[in-house]
């Protein structure tokens, strides 16, 4: 903590504006690729216990190979070779659940400890939210948030941004996404408003002593050397009508409000101000941590407010923000110079899923992990194109739009991938049996048997159903996507797998509702 605030002074002493901002992204643009072979050279072929190193080995890819590879055919390109050499880390692989197997040889499984790099400078400790799998915990260092700066502040301006008053709707510590953001936003010089809060739960008295220290010390530094930005002010996920009457309350002033917050908490607050007959024009939403989906933008747009996403993955990855003249609605620029970003060119169970993941691989020494085409579970569709706003002309030409993670469950003995089930639980159920986005959830858990159930929870709102006919719409759509869904859906409904239960669906502690929950 002495470290911590010895360097925050530091971190705001040097303000960011939209003029540096574009200047420093087009030269971390320009030492891309010099920055991955210093990276490489010193921390995969430099460790011979590194997990990259030996994926590197069994590729028959020295330094000088690779090298020579980037010089001859660039990053990208480089990168998607070794990935079609078997240099990669799955999802699975990445977090420890499965040995790392290649032909025929197998690797020790590692896990997000063995890639974190080494003598970062100061930070603090944050956790993800574990949404789809188990918590995993970072440290997030003020070089960090000084690098995500730039086009963060590039993002505000494609977006006419620091015209209008900020707030933020996240959780504390240690969830990164509220904090992270708030420091970055206070480092270009704006003031964040409100910061409506979120509890983490943490059993650990000292761990909870620590966040609620280190987050009292960020305020209170942040106030102090910078233009500072609001202590949080905890609200229940019902409670979300206090936002709609701020953001009313300066509408009444002539002031826009810009929201930041996940993509399921946008669309809650959405319907809670058309439940309020309240308007949020002159509202914008940022909206992260899942898809933003047709379904939300839609809801959102309904009370007269608009949003723009930001993909991000845990450890303080910021891998994109949202174009300013999107063809997608979901549409981002990939923040190429802090990473570089392709698609799998295998996808995952040896041809047996139609999706690419994506493989993300990190080109500066601040991110709390080193990453070489490591998936995160996500697929996306990637493309050039100029587009002409202020992200594009800063040289961020990489855009990734329909952001999905594969859903993938297993029930009787047996892997089932399937590619958006957003589109089936915000759109196609809702149409045809009420309700709206955040309102359907399939969880996989075990009943008391210790046999695996497919349950498809419900909220109570929904009203009336005809369960039998919900179910027989759910099983017939899982039969489309992966090769041997249609035999899985069949299996499923002969074993008696599926049943329907009404409760409000599972939230992660961000507030997020995805539309597959694994049951612990």
């Amino acid at each position: 903590m002495i470290v911590l605030a010895r360097a925050v002074p530091h971190f705001f002493s040097e303000r960011v504006s939209p003029e540096r901002a574009q200047e420093e992204i087009k030269q971390a643009l320009a030492s891309r690729e010099q920055r991955f072979l210093a990276l490489s050279r010193e921390q995969i072929y430099g460790n011979p216990e590194s997990p990259y190193l030996k994926l590197l080995r069994l590729a028959g890819c020295e330094f000088s190979d690779l090298r020579s590879e980037v010089h001859r055919c660039g990053l990208e390109q480089t990168l998607d070779r070794l990935a079609q050499e078997g240099v990669y880390l799955t999802s699975e692989e990445f977090k420890g659940k499965k040995e790392i197997v290649r032909g025929r040889q197998t690797l020790p499984r590692v896990s997000p400890s063995d890639l974190e790099q080494c003598h970062l400078p100061a930070g603090y400790q944050t956790q993800s939210s574990g949404t789809r799998n188990d918590p995993i915990r970072s440290f997030v260092s003020l070089d960090l948030l000084a690098i995500r700066t730039p086009a963060t502040c590039v993002f505000f301006t494609a977006h006419d941004l620091f015209s209008h008053t900020q707030a933020s709707y996240d959780a504390v510590l240690p969830a990164s996404g509220g904090i992270n953001m708030l420091m970055i936003y206070a480092k270009m010089g704006v003031v964040a408003k409100r910061w409506f809060a979120r509890t983490m739960p943490i059993d650990n008295k000292v761990e909870r002593s620590y966040h609620n220290l280190m987050t009292r010390l960020l305020v209170n530094a942040a106030r102090r050397h910078g233009p500072g930005f609001p202590r949080p002010e905890f609200i229940a996920t019902h409670e979300t009508d206090q936002i709609v009457r701020w953001a009313e309350s300066e509408r009444q002033q002539k002031k826009g409000c810009a929201i930041t917050t996940a993509a399921s908490n946008a669309a809650r607050i959405a319907r809670a101000a058309l439940d309020m007959g309240i308007s949020l024009e002159g509202v914008k939403f940022i909206v992260s941590g899942e898809p933003f989906t047709e379904s939300k933008r839609q809801a959102i747009e309904k009370t007269g407010a608009t949003a723009t996403p930001r993909y991000a993955q845990g450890g303080g990855i910021n891998v994109g923000f949202g174009c300013a003249h999107p063809v997608h609605t979901d549409e981002v620029h990939v923040s190429q110079e802090l990473l570089a970003l392709i698609s799998n060119p295998r996808p995952p169970q040896n041809g047996s899923s139609p999706f690419h993941p994506l493989l993300c691989t990190t080109l500066h020494p601040p991110f709390p992990r080193l990453l070489l085409n490591v998936e995160s579970g996500d697929y996306g569709e990637l493309s050039q194109r100029n587009c002409g706003c202020a992200l594009g002309n800063a040289g961020l030409s990489l855009h990734l739009h329909h952001i999905r993670s594969f859903e993938k469950f297993t029930s009787e003995g047996m892997n089932y991938f399937y590619g958006d089930l957003f589109e089936l639980f915000e759109k196609v159920l809702p149409a045809e049996f009420g309700g709206g986005p955040g309102d359907y959830q399939l969880v996989e858990e075990e009943d008391s048997n210790s046999q695996t159930r497919l349950t498809l929870v419900v909220h109570p709102e929904v009203g009336e159903l005809n369960e039998r006919e919900l179910l027989s719409r759910l099983q017939k759509s899982l039969e489309h996507g992966a090769r041997g869904n249609s035999l899985m859906s069949k299996l499923w409904q002969d074993t008696g797998t599926f049943r329907i239960r009404r409760e409000i669906p599972h939230a992660s502690n961000r507030g997020k509702i995805l539309p597959l929950h694994i049951s612990h």
